[in-house]
């Protein structure tokens, strides 16, 4: 089958940076920022400040990711949101308008919570294989647009961000995306959910304890499973790019499978957990800090709520 690449990245933080302490003395919550950063482990995260929407955090990733290509090579479009503008159509096609007015290549949401950039890369992987030139995966979040601002279990968490990655086929010599998976069990699809309600559309979380010890366990044990299929081990892989649901889960994981910290990215702490865009973002991040150089093997991984997971191992070829 052809091989598929990442050959462009980009990532778009809004707004400001806002501070435990603005949300405590906004909102006046009976919390300390103090606490917060030490049992939560954020410190600031970007929201947006009620004028910018989806399709606006997303035009701006898209427009680093087509720089160097035509519109007409543009295969589709995938965006991954838990945060969309309408109900009905796909904020994909908002983001088209925006982005390439005219366009008619086909533009749609792919909406699994924290793992959806994983899933949108999975299925524009299949686009690219089968005859596409290109396939835009973005994914953008305004998580804060759908807070309980009373609600000191989730207030904290979220942050507001937009990334993604174009894929194409790859050249001679190179390697691209060598394995991926996804899988969803809907047993436990209301761990972590939005209510379909205009007036009081907010994220609910009902067992922060279950949630964490799920999102523990899947990871590991699909980072285990997509190395063994690989045939990769863990020392073959130069840097893990993992979604940032907390600091707490990031630590427990990459300490129980002997994962150290300069092989892994954290960002958590200043922008907080960004949904779908958690992982494109903390990829992006990376990649402008120099952590990882074309020929190195990455793994990206996620869970989330549906229950939802999925992994993406691929050698880097920019």
């Amino acid at each position: 089958m052809n091989k598929v690449k990442i050959s462009s990245i980009a990532h778009y933080l809004p707004g400001q940076s806002t501070t435990n302490q603005n949300i405590i003395d906004r909102y006046g919550l009976r919390l300390k920022s103090e606490w917060v950063e030490l049992n939560i482990g954020i410190k600031s995260r970007y929201w947006c400040e009620g004028h910018e929407t989806t399709s606006d955090l997303a035009v701006e990733v898209g427009k680093n990711l087509i720089q160097d290509i035509s519109p007409e090579e543009i295969g589709a479009l995938i965006l991954a949101t838990v945060s969309p503008e309408v109900m009905t159509p796909a904020t994909a096609a908002i983001t088209q308008s925006k982005l390439t007015p005219g366009m008619t290549y086909p533009a749609f949401d792919m909406v699994s919570a924290c793992s959806g950039f994983l899933f949108a890369l999975d299925t524009g992987r299949r686009f690219v294989q089968t005859g596409m030139n290109h396939v835009l995966c973005l994914s953008s979040e305004i998580r804060s647009y759908y807070l309980d601002k009373k609600d000191r279990r989730t207030v904290m968490l979220f942050g507001d961000g937009a990334a993604g990655a174009r894929l194409s086929r790859c050249e001679q010599d190179e390697e691209g995306i060598i394995y991926s998976q996804t899988f969803t069990d809907g047993r436990f699809w209301d761990a972590v959910s939005v209510a379909n309600r205009v007036e009081n559309p907010a994220i609910v979380m009902k067992d922060a304890g279950f949630i964490f010890q799920k999102a523990v366990e899947k990871m590991q044990e699909l980072l285990l499973h997509g190395l063994k299929e690989s045939n990769l081990q863990i020392s073959d892989i130069k840097y893990f790019i993992f979604h940032q649901a907390s600091r707490v889960i990031l630590e427990k994981m990459t300490q129980s499978l002997g994962i150290p910290e300069d092989r892994y990215y954290l960002n958590f702490d200043r922008v907080g957990n960004t949904s779908s865009a958690s992982v494109p973002i903390a990829l992006s991040e990376a990649y402008q800090a120099g952590k990882f150089s074309k020929g190195d093997y990455i793994c990206l991984l996620a869970t989330g709520g549906g229950f939802s997971a999925g992994i993406t191992i691929l050698r880097w070829e920019i």
